[in-house]
């Protein structure tokens, strides 16, 4: 693409030098910022009328669910609630500022909007433009944090300081934009739902070894079981609590932040389980005495460990254990008694349908899930007795699923890289970096 004629400083780090005749403005001086507002209390079922209210109700999550434009959402206000809240209509723009944090978004419907985000009572910018600058991410760069989150109300918006250009750059820009990110949009998108297909070819490569083997030709018969259906007839039906050593962190109610040490065994949690792999440098580590309290739940290189809180039935096996390691809350270690089964072998099982639908099949439909460790001692799933045929649906399973994994993982890699390109244009054309004024749409674009 070519550039502009000429340029000069803004003065601002994020824009940089824009075209000469550009001009730079804050936001409060282009137009007011209001906040949201909503009924109080915003539970009282008086507030809303999903069959006659006009206008829906705007939560941060719907924002967040959507694209550039809001569309519907779940509930909408009664006359008595939207008279309390702030009304916006279709072609209004506003920006959450809790929540997605910096999000924006361009209503196609009558809405209200809470006090989670700011509006722009006497916008005079094409909101399309407004959109492509807020959603680069860019104006937020040298905004104040609190934690991990941006520091935005009313002040900060107003003070952010924008590119003021004439309508036709404006409609240049936003054309260029819209056919830009719609083509690499739809790669994107593409690219997603091949991924999509390749997790569920993966997820039903290991049903079937897990269930049927590796023969093809494998005699089936059914189990009656409701998680597990038809299973290879030559296996046996085992349950958890007669072959399996579980245990589970008890105690330690007292550990707090403080207690975690630079150096000492490692401590690990749910968060640290990575593509069925422990995270080791994630870990938290702990002093000798916290590792010694129970040695039920010091671990061993090949112990199966499942996630029983919160996101429960998350799965992991330790491999290359550093030094000694112990088990935070919400986490299960697992181990043969007998040697009925590899544990290899077992991660793979647990990493089925089989024990997925087990989970489903018992949760208790509370907020909070936990896997209770009576509730997973029932589970039943079909076994190979012979100890070669587990390993070969292992060493089945470990090649299969390596390839996949490789190969989702560079479909990510250009996801991501196209995705950066599209922040990058957006980027060039918003800042002036790039002159768009005589782009036409071409076959070839």
């Amino acid at each position: 693409m070519k550039t502009y004629e000429s340029y000069k400083e803004s003065g601002i780090n994020w824009i940089g030098k824009i075209p000469e005749h550009w001009e730079i403005k804050k936001m409060k001086w282009i137009t007011s910022i209001k906040r949201g507002a909503s009924p109080r209390p915003i539970a009282d079922p008086k507030y809303f009328d999903d069959e006659k209210g006009e206008f829906s109700w705007v939560r941060i999550a719907d924002v967040s669910a959507s694209e550039r434009y809001l569309l519907e959402t779940k509930e909408k206000l009664s006359e008595l609630g939207a008279s309390l809240s702030v009304k916006r209509y279709p072609g209004d723009f506003f920006l959450s500022i809790a929540g997605s944090v910096g999000k924006p978004i361009i209503t196609k419907i009558k809405c209200c909007i809470h006090d989670g985000f700011v509006w722009f009572p006497e916008l005079k910018l094409n909101p399309e433009f407004l959109y492509y600058i807020f959603q680069s991410d860019l104006p937020f760069g040298g905004l104040g944090k609190v934690g991990t989150q941006l520091n935005l109300n009313t002040e900060t918006i107003g003070n952010i300081q924008i590119p003021y250009i004439s309508d036709e750059d404006v409609t240049s820009i936003v054309n260029y934009l819209d056919h830009k990110t719609q083509i690499i949009d739809g790669l994107i998108e593409k690219k997603e739902q091949l991924i999509k297909k390749l997790q569920a070819q993966r997820q039903a490569i290991i049903n079937e070894a897990v269930t049927k083997g590796l023969n093809p030709n494998a005699k089936l018969k059914d189990s009656g079981i409701e998680w597990l259906g038809e299973y290879n007839s030559n296996w046996s039906i085992k349950r958890i609590k007669h072959i399996t050593y579980v245990k589970g962190r008890i105690g330690w109610q007292g550990l707090k932040s403080e207690d975690f040490r630079e150096v000492g065994p490692y401590l690990v949690t749910g968060t640290d389980f990575n593509k069925g792999k422990i995270k080791w440098d994630t870990c938290h580590r702990v002093d000798y005495d916290r590792y010694e309290v129970d040695e039920n739940i010091q671990l061993l290189d090949d112990d199966v460990l499942i996630t029983k809180d919160g996101t429960i039935g998350k799965i992991a096996i330790v491999k290359n254990k550093p030094e000694k390691v112990t088990l935070n809350s919400g986490v299960f270690v697992t181990r043969p008694l007998n040697k009925d089964y590899l544990q290899d072998y077992f991660f793979w099982l647990l990493s089925s349908d089989v024990f997925n639908l087990f989970i489903d099949f018992n949760k208790s439909g509370a907020t909070i899930q936990h896997l209770y460790q009576n509730v997973f001692n029932e589970f039943s799933f079909a076994l190979p007795t012979d100890l070669g045929e587990q390993q070969e649906i292992v060493n089945h399973l470990d090649l299969k699923t390596n390839k996949m994994d490789l190969l989702i993982d560079k479909i990510k890699l250009q996801i991501k890289k196209l995705k950066a390109y599209r922040q990058s244009i957006i980027s060039e054309a918003v800042t002036g970096k790039i002159d768009v004024r005589e782009w036409q749409a071409t076959s070839k674009n």
